[in-house]
Protein backbone atom coordinates (compact mmCIF):
# COMPACT_ATOMS: atom_id res chain seq x y z
CA UNK A 1 0.00 0.00 0.00
CA UNK A 2 2.87 2.35 0.53
CA UNK A 3 4.34 1.82 -2.78
CA UNK A 4 0.85 2.79 -4.10
CA UNK A 5 0.76 6.00 -1.68
CA UNK A 6 4.39 7.01 -3.35
CA UNK A 7 3.31 6.43 -6.65
CA UNK A 8 0.21 8.27 -6.64
CA UNK A 9 1.42 10.63 -4.93
CA UNK A 10 -0.90 10.46 -1.85
CA UNK A 11 -4.17 8.86 -1.00
CA UNK A 12 -7.20 9.51 -2.93
CA UNK A 13 -5.52 9.23 -6.12
CA UNK A 14 -5.59 6.43 -8.50
CA UNK A 15 -2.32 5.10 -10.67
CA UNK A 16 -2.75 3.43 -13.98
CA UNK A 17 -1.02 0.39 -13.41
CA UNK A 18 1.36 -0.07 -16.25
CA UNK A 19 1.99 -3.55 -17.67
CA UNK A 20 4.19 -5.46 -15.23
CA UNK A 21 8.15 -5.49 -15.89
CA UNK A 22 9.66 -8.78 -17.28
CA UNK A 23 12.12 -8.29 -14.43
CA UNK A 24 11.73 -10.24 -10.91
CA UNK A 25 13.03 -7.18 -8.80
CA UNK A 26 10.61 -4.64 -10.69
CA UNK A 27 7.57 -6.24 -9.67
CA UNK A 28 5.83 -5.07 -6.93
CA UNK A 29 4.18 -7.80 -5.64
CA UNK A 30 4.73 -11.78 -5.81
CA UNK A 31 2.23 -13.27 -8.47
CA UNK A 32 1.34 -10.19 -10.48
CA UNK A 33 -0.62 -11.16 -14.24
CA UNK A 34 -1.13 -9.19 -17.53
CA UNK A 35 -4.68 -10.57 -17.47
CA UNK A 36 -6.39 -6.77 -17.55
CA UNK A 37 -6.11 -2.97 -17.10
CA UNK A 38 -5.67 -1.75 -13.37
CA UNK A 39 -6.02 1.01 -11.74
CA UNK A 40 -5.00 1.18 -8.22
CA UNK A 41 -4.69 3.30 -5.05
CA UNK A 42 -5.22 3.95 -1.33
CA UNK A 43 -8.21 5.82 -0.13
CA UNK A 44 -9.15 7.04 3.00
CA UNK A 45 -12.80 5.40 4.04
CA UNK A 46 -12.58 6.77 7.77
CA UNK A 47 -15.49 8.97 6.29
CA UNK A 48 -17.54 8.09 2.76
CA UNK A 49 -15.52 7.98 -0.21
CA UNK A 50 -16.62 6.83 -3.73
CA UNK A 51 -15.66 6.02 -7.08
CA UNK A 52 -17.28 6.57 -10.11
CA UNK A 53 -16.73 4.00 -12.99
CA UNK A 54 -17.17 5.15 -16.79
CA UNK A 55 -20.09 3.84 -19.08
CA UNK A 56 -18.65 0.43 -20.05
CA UNK A 57 -20.36 -2.79 -21.59
CA UNK A 58 -16.93 -4.88 -20.96
CA UNK A 59 -16.01 -6.59 -17.37
CA UNK A 60 -14.90 -3.87 -15.06
CA UNK A 61 -14.77 -4.55 -11.21
CA UNK A 62 -13.53 -2.47 -8.22
CA UNK A 63 -11.77 -4.72 -5.17
CA UNK A 64 -11.11 -3.40 -1.50
CA UNK A 65 -8.58 -4.71 0.58
CA UNK A 66 -7.96 -3.48 4.12
CA UNK A 67 -4.91 -2.82 5.94
CA UNK A 68 -4.92 -6.40 7.44
CA UNK A 69 -5.42 -8.23 4.01
CA UNK A 70 -9.00 -8.70 4.47
CA UNK A 71 -11.46 -7.89 1.21
CA UNK A 72 -15.01 -8.28 0.19
CA UNK A 73 -17.53 -9.19 -2.41
CA UNK A 74 -16.18 -7.20 -5.72
CA UNK A 75 -18.45 -5.14 -7.34
CA UNK A 76 -19.16 -4.70 -10.47
CA UNK A 77 -20.35 -2.54 -13.78
CA UNK A 78 -20.38 1.47 -14.26
CA UNK A 79 -21.54 3.70 -11.83
CA UNK A 80 -21.12 5.67 -8.50
CA UNK A 81 -20.55 3.19 -5.69
CA UNK A 82 -19.52 3.61 -2.23
CA UNK A 83 -16.04 2.30 -0.29
CA UNK A 84 -16.05 0.94 2.68
CA UNK A 85 -13.17 -1.36 4.96
CA UNK A 86 -12.56 -1.83 8.35
CA UNK A 87 -10.21 0.26 8.78
CA UNK A 88 -8.96 3.63 8.15
CA UNK A 89 -7.05 3.49 4.61
CA UNK A 90 -8.07 0.53 2.00
CA UNK A 91 -6.35 -0.22 -1.63
CA UNK A 92 -8.46 -0.21 -4.17
CA UNK A 93 -8.13 -2.14 -7.66
CA UNK A 94 -10.10 -1.81 -11.07
CA UNK A 95 -9.51 -4.60 -13.32
CA UNK A 96 -10.83 -3.68 -16.77
CA UNK A 97 -10.95 -5.34 -19.80
CA UNK A 98 -11.38 -2.17 -21.56
CA UNK A 99 -9.05 0.20 -21.07
CA UNK A 100 -10.50 3.19 -20.91
CA UNK A 101 -12.63 1.90 -18.04
CA UNK A 102 -9.96 2.30 -15.54
CA UNK A 103 -8.38 5.81 -16.36
CA UNK A 104 -8.80 9.50 -14.82
CA UNK A 105 -11.57 7.69 -12.30
CA UNK A 106 -12.66 10.21 -9.95
CA UNK A 107 -12.46 9.57 -6.22
CA UNK A 108 -14.67 11.73 -3.76
CA UNK A 109 -13.33 11.43 -0.38
CA UNK A 110 -14.62 13.47 2.79
CA UNK A 111 -11.21 12.70 4.36
CA UNK A 112 -7.73 13.06 2.97
CA UNK A 113 -5.74 11.78 6.14
CA UNK A 114 -2.00 10.28 5.01
CA UNK A 115 -1.75 6.98 5.14
CA UNK A 116 1.41 5.67 7.31
CA UNK A 117 3.89 3.37 6.40
CA UNK A 118 4.64 0.93 9.25
CA UNK A 119 8.19 0.23 9.85
CA UNK A 120 9.51 -3.63 9.28
CA UNK A 121 12.50 -5.08 9.94
CA UNK A 122 12.80 -6.16 6.25
CA UNK A 123 15.41 -9.27 6.63
CA UNK A 124 12.58 -11.16 8.86
CA UNK A 125 9.26 -9.81 6.82
CA UNK A 126 11.26 -11.63 4.08
CA UNK A 127 11.82 -14.57 5.43
CA UNK A 128 8.60 -15.12 6.14
CA UNK A 129 7.20 -13.98 3.02
CA UNK A 130 9.53 -16.89 1.41
CA UNK A 131 8.18 -18.96 3.76
CA UNK A 132 4.47 -18.13 3.16
CA UNK A 133 4.89 -17.97 -0.10
CA UNK A 134 6.47 -21.89 -0.58
CA UNK A 135 3.10 -23.20 1.72
CA UNK A 136 0.95 -20.91 -1.23
CA UNK A 137 2.51 -22.65 -3.96
CA UNK A 138 1.85 -26.46 -2.55
CA UNK A 139 -1.12 -26.03 -1.47
CA UNK A 140 -3.59 -23.07 0.28
CA UNK A 141 -7.45 -22.70 0.54
CA UNK A 142 -8.25 -19.52 -1.02
CA UNK A 143 -11.98 -19.15 0.63
CA UNK A 144 -9.44 -19.22 3.76
CA UNK A 145 -6.89 -17.30 2.57
CA UNK A 146 -8.47 -14.27 0.45
CA UNK A 147 -11.66 -12.99 2.54
CA UNK A 148 -12.33 -11.70 5.93
CA UNK A 149 -13.67 -13.14 9.05
CA UNK A 150 -16.73 -13.43 8.45
CA UNK A 151 -16.61 -15.36 5.72
CA UNK A 152 -14.14 -18.01 7.25
CA UNK A 153 -10.71 -16.60 6.38
CA UNK A 154 -8.13 -17.73 9.30
CA UNK A 155 -5.33 -15.81 10.58
CA UNK A 156 -2.40 -18.45 8.92
CA UNK A 157 -4.65 -18.55 5.98
CA UNK A 158 -4.92 -14.76 5.38
CA UNK A 159 -0.43 -15.13 6.03
CA UNK A 160 -0.44 -17.67 3.21
CA UNK A 161 -2.79 -15.87 1.09
CA UNK A 162 -0.60 -12.52 1.42
CA UNK A 163 2.66 -14.48 0.82
CA UNK A 164 1.65 -16.20 -2.16
CA UNK A 165 -0.69 -13.81 -3.90
CA UNK A 166 -1.35 -10.82 -2.04
CA UNK A 167 -4.83 -8.66 -2.54
CA UNK A 168 -6.70 -12.11 -4.21
CA UNK A 169 -9.81 -12.19 -5.08
CA UNK A 170 -12.60 -14.08 -2.82
CA UNK A 171 -13.95 -17.62 -4.40
CA UNK A 172 -17.60 -15.94 -5.37
CA UNK A 173 -15.69 -13.87 -7.72
CA UNK A 174 -13.00 -15.24 -9.04
CA UNK A 175 -11.61 -18.89 -8.55
CA UNK A 176 -7.74 -19.42 -8.82
CA UNK A 177 -5.48 -22.36 -8.66
CA UNK A 178 -1.86 -22.55 -9.10
CA UNK A 179 0.19 -25.92 -9.69
CA UNK A 180 2.90 -27.57 -7.64
CA UNK A 181 6.66 -26.55 -9.07
CA UNK A 182 7.38 -28.38 -12.36
CA UNK A 183 10.67 -28.81 -13.94
CA UNK A 184 11.45 -26.68 -16.91
CA UNK A 185 12.78 -29.49 -19.57
CA UNK A 186 10.59 -30.66 -21.76
CA UNK A 187 7.42 -29.66 -23.24
CA UNK A 188 3.90 -29.20 -21.17
CA UNK A 189 0.57 -29.07 -23.10
CA UNK A 190 -3.11 -28.53 -21.54
CA UNK A 191 -6.32 -29.26 -23.18
CA UNK A 192 -10.03 -27.53 -22.35
CA UNK A 193 -13.18 -26.59 -24.32
CA UNK A 194 -13.53 -23.45 -24.84
CA UNK A 195 -15.53 -21.54 -23.07
CA UNK A 196 -16.46 -18.86 -25.79
CA UNK A 197 -17.56 -15.62 -24.30
CA UNK A 198 -18.96 -16.73 -20.72
CA UNK A 199 -15.93 -17.03 -18.85
CA UNK A 200 -12.50 -15.22 -19.02
CA UNK A 201 -9.98 -17.63 -18.27
CA UNK A 202 -5.96 -16.99 -18.11
CA UNK A 203 -2.83 -19.26 -17.45
CA UNK A 204 0.18 -17.04 -15.93
CA UNK A 205 3.54 -18.80 -15.82
CA UNK A 206 6.10 -17.75 -12.62
CA UNK A 207 9.29 -18.83 -11.73
CA UNK A 208 10.02 -20.72 -8.69
CA UNK A 209 9.98 -17.58 -6.53
CA UNK A 210 6.23 -16.25 -8.22
CA UNK A 211 7.54 -13.88 -10.42
CA UNK A 212 6.60 -13.61 -14.11
CA UNK A 213 9.75 -13.59 -16.10
CA UNK A 214 9.64 -13.08 -19.68
CA UNK A 215 7.47 -10.95 -21.62
CA UNK A 216 5.28 -13.47 -23.00
CA UNK A 217 4.09 -14.78 -19.48
CA UNK A 218 0.34 -15.57 -20.07
CA UNK A 219 -2.44 -15.99 -22.33
CA UNK A 220 -6.00 -15.71 -21.83
CA UNK A 221 -9.07 -15.81 -23.83
CA UNK A 222 -8.81 -12.16 -24.57
CA UNK A 223 -6.02 -13.17 -26.97
CA UNK A 224 -7.50 -14.83 -29.23
CA UNK A 225 -6.15 -18.32 -28.20
CA UNK A 226 -5.99 -21.00 -31.42
CA UNK A 227 -8.86 -22.99 -31.11
CA UNK A 228 -8.08 -26.75 -32.07
CA UNK A 229 -10.30 -28.20 -34.93
CA UNK A 230 -12.59 -30.29 -32.11
CA UNK A 231 -13.51 -26.41 -30.38
CA UNK A 232 -10.97 -27.32 -27.53
CA UNK A 233 -8.00 -25.02 -26.70
CA UNK A 234 -4.42 -26.63 -26.39
CA UNK A 235 -2.22 -23.87 -24.21
CA UNK A 236 1.31 -25.45 -24.20
CA UNK A 237 4.37 -24.44 -21.87
CA UNK A 238 8.14 -24.50 -23.43
CA UNK A 239 6.63 -25.95 -26.61
CA UNK A 240 8.66 -23.80 -28.77
CA UNK A 241 6.99 -22.98 -32.28
CA UNK A 242 3.54 -24.29 -31.13
CA UNK A 243 0.61 -22.32 -30.71
CA UNK A 244 -0.68 -20.84 -27.40
CA UNK A 245 2.58 -21.45 -26.51
CA UNK A 246 4.40 -19.61 -23.07
CA UNK A 247 7.93 -19.64 -22.88
CA UNK A 248 9.12 -21.34 -19.58
CA UNK A 249 13.31 -21.37 -19.68
CA UNK A 250 14.25 -18.05 -21.52
CA UNK A 251 14.55 -15.42 -18.52
CA UNK A 252 14.04 -17.83 -16.02
CA UNK A 253 16.61 -18.90 -13.73
CA UNK A 254 14.82 -20.76 -10.92
CA UNK A 255 15.06 -23.83 -13.11
CA UNK A 256 11.59 -24.45 -12.28
CA UNK A 257 7.71 -23.01 -13.28
CA UNK A 258 4.58 -22.82 -11.48
CA UNK A 259 1.72 -21.91 -13.14
CA UNK A 260 -1.64 -20.24 -11.99
CA UNK A 261 -5.04 -20.67 -13.91
CA UNK A 262 -8.15 -17.54 -13.40
CA UNK A 263 -11.22 -18.79 -14.13
CA UNK A 264 -13.86 -15.86 -13.47
CA UNK A 265 -17.65 -15.15 -14.95
CA UNK A 266 -18.15 -12.11 -17.17
CA UNK A 267 -20.55 -9.98 -15.83
CA UNK A 268 -23.26 -9.51 -19.01
CA UNK A 269 -25.46 -6.28 -17.96
CA UNK A 270 -28.59 -6.33 -20.09
CA UNK A 271 -31.97 -4.28 -19.15
CA UNK A 272 -30.50 -3.63 -15.75
CA UNK A 273 -29.90 -6.93 -14.78
CA UNK A 274 -26.24 -8.60 -13.78
CA UNK A 275 -26.16 -12.23 -15.07
CA UNK A 276 -23.70 -14.52 -13.21
CA UNK A 277 -22.17 -17.79 -14.32
CA UNK A 278 -20.28 -20.06 -12.50
CA UNK A 279 -17.33 -22.31 -13.57
CA UNK A 280 -17.04 -25.75 -12.40
CA UNK A 281 -14.20 -27.19 -10.88
CA UNK A 282 -11.80 -30.64 -12.16
CA UNK A 283 -8.68 -31.95 -10.82
CA UNK A 284 -6.13 -33.49 -12.96
CA UNK A 285 -3.18 -35.52 -12.10
CA UNK A 286 0.17 -34.73 -13.84
CA UNK A 287 2.35 -37.28 -15.13
CA UNK A 288 5.63 -37.43 -16.89
CA UNK A 289 3.70 -38.97 -19.71
CA UNK A 290 1.47 -38.17 -22.62
CA UNK A 291 -1.52 -40.35 -20.58
CA UNK A 292 -3.41 -37.84 -17.87
CA UNK A 293 -5.90 -39.88 -15.91
CA UNK A 294 -8.78 -37.56 -14.39
CA UNK A 295 -9.79 -37.29 -11.32
CA UNK A 296 -12.93 -37.37 -9.80
CA UNK A 297 -14.00 -34.99 -7.61
CA UNK A 298 -16.37 -34.13 -4.70
CA UNK A 299 -17.10 -30.36 -3.68
CA UNK A 300 -18.35 -29.13 -0.51
CA UNK A 301 -19.20 -25.97 -0.04
CA UNK A 302 -15.86 -23.62 -1.50
CA UNK A 303 -13.59 -26.86 -0.33
CA UNK A 304 -12.62 -29.17 -3.26
CA UNK A 305 -12.03 -32.96 -1.83
CA UNK A 306 -9.67 -34.88 -4.06
CA UNK A 307 -10.29 -38.30 -4.97
CA UNK A 308 -8.37 -40.12 -7.70
CA UNK A 309 -9.70 -42.49 -10.36
CA UNK A 310 -9.12 -45.47 -8.06
CA UNK A 311 -11.74 -43.72 -5.40
CA UNK A 312 -8.57 -43.11 -3.06
CA UNK A 313 -7.61 -39.85 -1.61
CA UNK A 314 -3.72 -38.84 -2.59
CA UNK A 315 -0.93 -39.06 -0.26
CA UNK A 316 1.06 -36.30 1.14
CA UNK A 317 3.64 -35.99 -1.59
CA UNK A 318 2.19 -36.97 -4.60
CA UNK A 319 2.31 -34.79 -7.63
CA UNK A 320 -1.43 -33.28 -8.13
CA UNK A 321 -2.55 -30.15 -9.81
CA UNK A 322 -5.90 -28.17 -9.76
CA UNK A 323 -7.08 -26.62 -12.47
CA UNK A 324 -10.10 -24.74 -13.65
CA UNK A 325 -12.81 -25.35 -16.80
CA UNK A 326 -15.91 -23.97 -17.51
CA UNK A 327 -17.19 -26.97 -19.12
CA UNK A 328 -14.53 -29.64 -19.19
CA UNK A 329 -11.53 -31.00 -17.15
CA UNK A 330 -7.85 -29.67 -18.54
CA UNK A 331 -5.68 -32.61 -19.75
CA UNK A 332 -2.32 -31.76 -19.11
CA UNK A 333 0.81 -34.06 -20.68
CA UNK A 334 4.30 -33.66 -20.96
CA UNK A 335 6.85 -34.76 -23.05
CA UNK A 336 10.64 -34.91 -23.51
Amino acid sequence: MGMIVERAGGVNKFIEMPTPSSNPDEQLVVRMNRDTYYSSAVIDVSEDAFITIPETERYVSIQIVDENHETQPMIYGPGKHKITAKTDHAFVIVRALEDNARKNLPIEAVSNNPFVMKEWDLDSFKKLEAEGNAVFVKGYDQSKAFGNKESGQTTYMNYIGAAGGWGGAMVVDNIYQTSGFMDTEGCYEMTFLDPQNKYFWSVTVYNANGYMFNDVANISSEMDPVINEDGTITVRFGCDDMPNNIPIREGNTTGSISLEILATSLKHIAIGVIHRYRPKVFVLRIEKSHFIAPLGIHETGSLINIIDHHGTTPTTGSTYIVHISCLSAFFISKSF
